[in-house]
C-alpha cells in the first residue's frame, strides 16, 4: 500500500470511528485520542524525514489495526452493557 493511501485510510478510519461513536452513543475519546496523537506524531516524523515511506507505512498499518480493534472492543462492551438485565 502506498504511503499516501495508508495516510488517507487512517484519516478516514478516525473520522468514521468518531461519527459512528456519536451516532451510537459510545464515548471513544479516551481510546481514540491517544491513537490520534500517535498518528499525528507519525505524520510529523515522516514529513521531517525521520521515517522512510516504508517505515511510516508499516507503523501506520499497525496503528490502523489498533484503531480497528479498539473500536470493535468498545462497541462490544457498550452493546453488552445495554443488553445485561438489571440486577
Amino acid at each position: 500500500m502506498k504511503t499516501s493511501d495508508i495516510a488517507a485510510e487512517l484519516n478516514r478510519a478516525f473520522a468514521a470511528a468518531r461519527v459512528n461513536a456519536l451516532m451510537g452513543g459510545v464515548d471513544l475519546g479516551n481510546t481514540i485520542d491517544p491513537l490520534s496523537a500517535i498518528h499525528k506524531a507519525l505524520k510529523a516524523k515522516h514529513a521531517a524525514g525521520e521515517l522512510t515511506d516504508q517505515q511510516y507505512t508499516e507503523k501506520a498499518q499497525e496503528l490502523l489495526e489498533m484503531l480497528g480493534s479498539a473500536v470493535v472492543s468498545l462497541f462490544i462492551q457498550q452493546n453488552m452493557s445495554r443488553t445485561r438485565p438489571p440486577r
